[in-house]
């Protein structure tokens, strides 16, 4: 019997350190090492806005790294 390759994609958490705080009229958020800031109406909305924005972020440098031809599934 031959053996055959399966080629799918996997998604990887990679923890990454940030800070967030509160003001007047919501929360921030920063990821010093990745230069991405967030905003939110709650510390909930802040966190949620970060992880989708760290996503994009790292998406868009490995797909400048391995090349425009990769599809990525959000």
């Amino acid at each position: 019997m031959k053996s055959q390759a399966v080629s799918l994609q996997v998604m990887a958490g990679v923890p990454v350190d940030c800070s967030f705080w509160p003001e007047d009229d919501g929360w921030s958020g920063v990821c010093e090492k990745l230069s991405v800031i967030v905003r939110g109406s709650s510390f909930e909305d802040a966190k949620k806005n970060m992880e989708a924005a760290l996503q994009d972020h790292i998406e868009r440098i490995l797909r400048e790294q391995l090349g425009r031809g990769s599809q990525w599934v959000a």
